[in-house]
């Protein structure tokens, strides 16, 4: 099986976040392709000091980038340039780099010298995340999105996760493709098994699923804590919380109605969403739960979210959207039936696995 190359954040795991299961897609689809993914982070090796800061140098000479002089850059950049170069030299298959880390421009800039095509599948426009700032310059909105969109514009082509966000790069000129998220057979699976264990009829608790490490969602998850501890004077419920970190917002449940799961195993999880009502999405600001949505309509769960945290799912039978406390208590409320599981992505997985294996048809072996 030939090999590419993918700069990527997160391992494609089916036991981590989001990230790590778009990650997941990506390679499952990219197998289907007859092509198989090659890590960049798993090829580095270590760097000493004096390495980084002379790679450093070398890189800012030859690309001529605008940066702001700080040690962590100075770092970064000098340890990933050599490491980056040595990869792309050793290369001995197809010249082909997808680009999940979209936040550093240095791959895209390198690999264009190396004569591989790039394929960029940011997993968000990273300058639109809740304190994200550029990375060379350290520059936050408006520059930093100017930046995003400058280097985005230069990848051979783009596949954006959500609708809103190809809309947006096509109303500034810039060509990108739709591949929506959907889970790999795996995450599928699983899935499929919590669908058919449900009973929608006895089921009376809500599930609050998330990430507290990642800021937006830790945000997102205080602000709703506060709103349903105001919601829970009136109406009683039970409600669950589960994910990476939040374990460590015992401090604003003041409600007995709240129960804090922290991280927890997969026959755990499988058992909070067995008993679900609803799992509960709201995000303060963020880019939408654009993995979490998908699998728990899979999964036969009604959601009840935002309209921030619901972007690119508002079609999505199963999906109940509010603005406010009083239209969350509404909907907290009702009953619902069980939603139809979600149509595969045919299409879009489709244009993604034909246009990766004619650029492998017509890419130049090193």
């Amino acid at each position: 099986m030939n090999k590419i190359l993918c700069a990527n954040s997160f391992q494609a795991t089916s036991d981590g976040h989001g990230g790590n299961r778009r990650t997941y897609q990506i390679q499952e689809l990219t197998n289907l392709a007859g092509l198989e993914i090659i890590s960049l982070q798993k090829e580095f090796v270590k760097t000493t000091k004096y390495e980084r800061v002379i790679n450093s140098l070398k890189f800012l000479l030859k690309y001529k980038v605008e940066f702001y002089p700080s040690r962590n850059f100075i770092n970064v950049c000098g340890h990933t340039y050599e490491n980056f170069q040595k990869v792309l030299s050793q290369h001995k298959s197809k010249k082909i780099l997808l680009w999940e880390s979209t936040a550093n421009p240095l791959f895209l800039l390198v690999a264009a010298e190396y004569g591989f095509k790039t394929i960029a599948l940011p997993q968000n426009l990273e300058s639109l995340v809740v304190g994200q700032t550029d990375l060379f310059t350290r520059q936050s909105l408006p520059q930093s999105l100017e930046n995003e969109l400058g280097y985005l514009g230069k990848a051979n082509a783009i596949f954006c996760i959500s609708r809103e966000e190809q809309w947006f790069l096509k109303l500034r000129g810039i060509d990108a493709d739709f591949l929506p998220y959907y889970p790999p057979k795996a995450i599928l699976f699983n899935l499929l098994e919590v669908r058919k264990q449900r009973n929608i009829l006895s089921n009376n608790r809500f599930l609050i699923l998330g990430t507290a490490h990642n800021p937006p969602t830790r945000i997102g998850i205080i602000e709703q804590i506060q709103w349903l501890s105001e919601i829970s004077k009136s109406l009683d419920f039970p409600i669950d919380i589960a994910g990476y970190g939040t374990e460590n917002l015992k401090e604003y449940c003041n409600s007995s109605n709240f129960t804090l799961h922290g991280s927890v195993s997969v026959e755990k999880l499988n058992s909070l969403l067995v008993n679900s009502k609803a799992v509960l999405v709201h995000q303060k600001t963020g880019s939408g739960a654009l993995t979490r949505i998908p699998e728990m309509i899979i999964a036969g769960i009604p959601i009840i979210g935002n309209s921030q945290a619901c972007r690119s799912a508002f079609h999505y039978s199963g999906v109940y959207t509010y603005d406010n406390q009083v239209e969350l208590a509404e909907l907290m409320s009702n009953s619902f039936d069980l939603p139809p599981i979600l149509e595969r992505p045919r299409s879009a997985e489709r244009r993604f696995v034909q246009y990766i294996r004619q650029l492998a048809a017509n890419s130049e072996n090193s």
